[in-house]
Parts: structure tokens; sequence; C-alpha cells
């Protein structure tokens, strides 16, 4: 189904290479000094607001195409200049139709979100995890909307802080997945509350009790095809990874463990 006249789509679609690594908390400060000192840059902190959608139809008994889960991403913008900006439109009364609209100064749906749909790694002897990742960028529309015109519905909903630097052609990310506090069980459903509420940032709370991060290091290739740029990608993340010897262990990932199917 074609998205609606009014919701551009930019699309891309690549082969991702990568290695990951677990980094404890206690390392992370030192981890990404190391990183920044070899990038010669500071990293680019960002907060993530993801929604995982699965289709709305379970595999049918003999069908052969695969399901797999869809991820709808999108910044949060910066809390302290959303309540600045609500200020400005209306005071009281624009904050008062934030929270009917599912929560203080955040309404989810005119996020400008970007889809993210990742194949289940190859089974291959590289030395790096590989998987095909189609994206799209939404411009202005409902997004939720038509993604649940397209057969899909609500799965989990989750935060995640990530920092981004940038080595030659590797996209080097660290992050955490943090989740919002309950609601009261008293409180009142408010719309729009499956999907979360960041704000306030400071009672996001990570999702592993150790407060642990994951670190990969990522290169994006056009096609699976182009065998001499899977080569260069390839040889980037090993020379990576050496540089990273003695601070962390940056390693394929479990194949199973990455694996977007819908069972």
């Amino acid at each position: 189904m074609p998205p609606p006249p009014h919701l551009a789509v930019a699309q891309s679609n690549y082969q991702e290479l990568s290695l990951y690594s677990h980094i404890p908390a206690a390392r992370h400060p030192q981890i990404l000094r190391v990183i920044s000192g070899i990038t010669g840059m500071l990293p680019e902190t960002t907060l993530e607001h993801h929604l995982v959608y699965k289709p709305k139809r379970p595999r049918q008994p003999g069908q052969n195409a695969e399901l797999y889960y869809l991820q709808l991403i999108s910044i949060v913008p910066d809390e302290k200049k959303q309540e600045e900006e609500g200020e400005g439109e209306g005071g009281r009364g624009a904050g008062k139709n934030n929270k009917e609209e599912g929560g203080k100064g955040y309404d989810v749906k005119t996020q400008k979100w970007r889809t993210r749909l990742e194949d289940i790694p190859e089974v291959t002897r590289k030395p790096v995890t590989s998987r095909n990742v189609l994206g799209a960028g939404f411009g202005e529309g409902d997004a939720l909307a038509l993604v649940d015109s397209l057969g899909y519905m609500l799965q989990t909903a989750y935060f995640m802080t990530v920092s981004t630097l940038i080595h030659n052609n590797i996209i080097i990310t660290l992050s955490q997945v943090l989740l919002p506090p309950p609601a009261p069980a008293s409180a009142d459903p408010v719309p729009g509350q499956q999907y979360g509420n960041p704000y306030p940032t400071s009672g996001l709370q990570p999702l592993d009790p150790a407060r642990s991060w994951v670190l990969k290091a990522a290169v994006r290739v056009q096609s699976h095809q182009d065998v001499e740029s899977i080569n260069t990608g390839v040889n980037e993340l090993k020379g990576f990874k050496e540089l990273m010897r003695g601070m962390c262990d940056l390693e394929v990932a479990e194949r199973l463990a990455l694996d977007t199917r819908v069972r």
C-alpha cells in the first residue's frame, strides 16, 4: 500500500556490517573518552523513542514468507526546550493539551519518525555480523496511522540514549535502553499512554539493573553484491577492533539474539 500523498517517504536499503561489545557501567566514561580520542570528535548524544510493531495477522501454516518486526524511531526533543516552546505557544492551556495527548510537553503523533526493518543476520563465515536493513524517513503526516493501515500493531515501546561517533566509514554507537516509570495503578488512562512519555527524562531508568551499555561499530554498504566494498568494510571493522583491544572485546553478535522474525 503506497503512503498517503501528504506523507513523503525517503527509503534506503543497505547491507550493515557490525561488531558488538558489552560495556559495564563503570567503564562507560573511559570507553567514551578513548573513542573520542581515536575519532577526534566529541560524541553526539540523543534520546531516541523506539516503537516496535508486529503484523496483526499471524503467519499461516505453510506460508513461505517470513514475518518481521518493524521499528519506528524518532529523536526526542530537548525537554527544557519543549517546555519553553509550550509556554510561548499558550502557557497553561498548551500544557493541558499536551497532557491530554499523552504526556507533558510531548506529543507522539507530531514526532518525525523513521522506520527500520532488519533482516536476520546472514549465516556466514565473515568475522563480522552481516545483515540487510531497510529504512525510510517520513515527512509530515501521521506515521503511526500509516503503520497501522499497513497491518501492524504496537508490540512494545522504549527509549534509548545513544552516543554516536564516526571513524572513517565506521558508525560507532554506545547505547542504553531506558524505560519510563510505570503509571500509578489508580491513575486514569491517558490517550497515547501505550507509546510512553519520556518526560521528565530524569525519571527514565535503564532496563538493565546493572546499567550496562552496548557498543556497536557498523559499516553500511550499498549492496551485498559489492564484494570490494564488503571486504573494505570488514577490514575497517577488524582494524577498529584491534585499536580497541585491551579496552573492550568487539565480537560477532549471536545470530539468534538479533533475530527479528515474528514467531
